[in-house]
């Protein structure tokens, strides 16, 4: 049983699997190419297994090798996580933080939650990633994402610790262009029976509350299309592909920057928002203070 190894070892591996071969993470160490990889040939002797395996004139990781990354991505973001806090006070430190936004969050609402992390001194740089709710939370647990924001709670076959934030929520809307509007405002709901639908993706939480509010009301609609991303649905929406469902909340945004009229309200539908943070080691006072700014703008009006 091996009860410990060189840890500068697995770092020198670490920095090859990044950098794809030994030339390139040398140059990135400042040692010579025959150092690193007897550093790494000790390394293997160690473990007992390969790490890499030739592949032509270059390396290529094997299984072990890829699962070996996998652990040394997740030490060293802790390693070099801790090391920031070495810089200033835990609670005033500056860095940079990356968010993961969820397709299928309008991005207006999204702008007025980031406002105050945009203006926070102890933040150099945000960066903003757009994306799938599971592919995103599969990021920040590699510690490639602080901060997730999404519409759907966590769900609990989710293999890693995070934490939950409920933010608040809309009641949904449908909206249309002045054309389809003069179609179906009058007699609304039961006019939707004669215009297509654009929907968000099949069975998403939105989605399946609006065929259940659809089938109590015994209305029948065609449906022109399923997107995932919110922005493209409104953009179709513009034009004229359908009627499309937007949190009543940015109302006036979605109107103005699309061209749109509101028809009317989705009765009992709601958008609901969360925040999803790590479970770190090291805790920062950015994600509870944007958390509690956001809960604050998240009591929307229905």
């Amino acid at each position: 049983m091996i009860t410990n190894i060189n840890y500068n070892h697995l770092y020198y591996f670490w920095q090859v699997a990044k950098h794809g071969s030994i030339a390139s993470a040398s140059k990135s160490l400042f040692l010579t190419p025959q150092t690193v990889s007897a550093q790494i040939s000790a390394l293997e002797d160690r473990l007992g297994k390969p790490l890499f395996a030739r592949e032509g004139r270059g390396l290529k990781l094997t299984e072990f090798g890829k699962l070996t990354q996998h652990y040394a991505d997740d030490m060293f973001a802790i390693a070099e996580e801790w090391l920031e806090t070495t810089q200033s006070d835990t609670h005033n430190q500056v860095r940079s933080l990356k968010v993961g936004i969820s397709d299928a969050i309008p991005k207006s609402l999204v702008s007025k939650w980031l406002a105050p992390l945009i203006d926070n001194e102890r933040i150099t740089n945000l960066h903003c990633i757009d994306g799938q709710q599971a592919e995103l939370l599969a990021q920040m647990a590699t510690h490639k994402l602080d901060l997730v924001l999404a519409d759907k709670p966590l769900d609990s076959s989710t293999p890693f610790k995070v934490f939950c934030h409920e933010l608040g929520r809309s009641q949904l809307g449908f909206f249309a262009t002045q054309e389809l509007y003069d179609l179906v405002v009058t007699g609304y709901p039961h006019s939707l029976a004669q215009c297509p639908v654009i929907l968000p993706a099949k069975n998403s939480p939105m989605t399946n509350a609006l065929h259940y509010w659809l089938n109590e009301l015994n209305i029948e609609m065609t449906v022109a299309g399923h997107v995932d991303d919110s922005a493209l649905m409104h953009a179709l929406g513009q034009q004229g592909f359908g009627l499309f469902p937007a949190p009543i909340a940015v109302k006036a945004e979605i109107e103005q920057r699309y061209d749109v009229h509101f028809v009317g309200p989705i009765d009992n539908v709601y958008q609901n928002y969360y925040a999803f943070t790590p479970d770190r080691l090291i805790k920062d006072a950015i994600y509870s203070e944007f958390v509690r700014y956001a809960q604050k703008s998240g009591e929307l009006p229905a």
